[in-house]
């Protein structure tokens, strides 16, 4: 194996340890006794779940039957490309990509940040920070189902 690609694999694997526990923390609370508080964006909006003990891994399902959730980890929660009512949703099967900064956060902002909000919170926020070269979709790293559930004014 050539030293790059050794990197990237290890990279890769960082990446995952980090952010498949993130993004699955507030599962835990689910499972443990009801709603998570709010977990990730969807279109500008906070959303909560309650997640179950899946891993849909190894299944073979076509890639249209997922939805995306990007991972960050510890720097800001996920941002997910759909939810319930919107054309195509996949009823809470998800797809998670890690995505890592190249530089600064601030950096990833000015790249993304469309309605200047302070975070990145929709798809097309995410993914104009990737094509700046700000972010990197590091891959899947987890297929699993959970709820999509809108997270009630004023308890953001």
């Amino acid at each position: 194996m050539s030293h790059s690609l050794t990197r990237t694999v290890i990279r890769c694997l960082g990446v995952a340890a980090v952010a498949v526990p993130a993004l699955l923390a507030t599962g835990a609370t689910a499972l443990a006794g009801g709603v998570s508080g709010p977990a990730f964006y969807v279109d500008h909006q906070l959303y909560r779940t309650v997640a179950t003990p899946t891993d849909l891994s190894g299944t073979g399902a076509p890639a249209q039957s997922w939805d995306t959730i990007y991972s960050f980890g510890a720097v800001q929660r996920s941002v997910a490309t759909a939810a319930p009512g919107d054309p195509g949703f996949n009823g809470g099967r998800w797809q998670v990509h890690a995505v890592s900064l190249t530089g600064t956060y601030a950096a990833a902002l000015a790249a993304g940040d469309h309605d200047a909000d302070g975070v990145l919170d929709a798809a097309d926020e995410v993914q104009a920070a990737i094509a700046a070269g700000a972010l990197v979709d590091d891959g899947v790293v987890k297929y699993f189902v959970c709820t999509v559930n809108p997270v009630p004014h004023g308890q953001a």
